[in-house]
């Protein structure tokens, strides 16, 4: 019997399954979050990453909010253009802040979301875990639409 009393349960190996890599920081993220009462937390990689850490996270709802703005915001990242250029860049950052305050909130509800489907361990693994390749899928693409976006404005002679 003492041995499988340090045995994941059912519910943990779903959980553990749905996280994927770094499931021990998430779990003890998670239950600092719940022992403190605060629904955030800072996570850097959402911070400085955002639409990468998302792709990453298989988070595609946030993912494609930040990567329209990113793509919407940059015809605007003028540096002519001194006042809209801090207007932009105070959005930017502040996103960003936002994002690493709220990273690890908005992927537990996403992990959570998984779970509520009563997936098994092989099901949660699939739909949750990470991916490299979104991340540097949402890079390339995120990159090449923001440049894209960039040129609109001396396209309108604007530039």
């Amino acid at each position: 019997m003492a041995e499988n009393e340090d045995a994941p349960s059912p519910d943990e190996d779903r959980l553990r399954a749905a996280i994927g890599p770094r499931a021990d920081y998430y779990l003890r993220k998670w239950r600092e979050m719940d022992a403190k009462g605060k629904s955030y937390d800072w996570n850097w990689a959402a911070c400085f990453l955002n639409v990468c850490w998302f792709a990453y996270r298989k988070m595609w709802g946030p993912m494609a909010a930040m990567g329209v703005l990113y793509v919407v915001t940059s015809p605007f990242l003028d540096p002519t253009h001194k006042t809209l250029l801090k207007i932009v860049a105070i959005v930017l950052i502040g996103s960003s802040f936002v994002t690493g305050s709220f990273g690890n909130r908005l992927y537990r509800a996403h992990v959570s979301r998984i779970l509520a489907g009563g997936a098994d361990a092989d099901a949660a693994r699939a739909r949750g875990g990470v991916s490299l390749g979104a991340a540097f899928a949402a890079l390339v693409v995120v990159a090449v639409l923001s440049a894209l976006a960039g040129m609109i404005p001396a396209m309108m002679g604007r530039g």
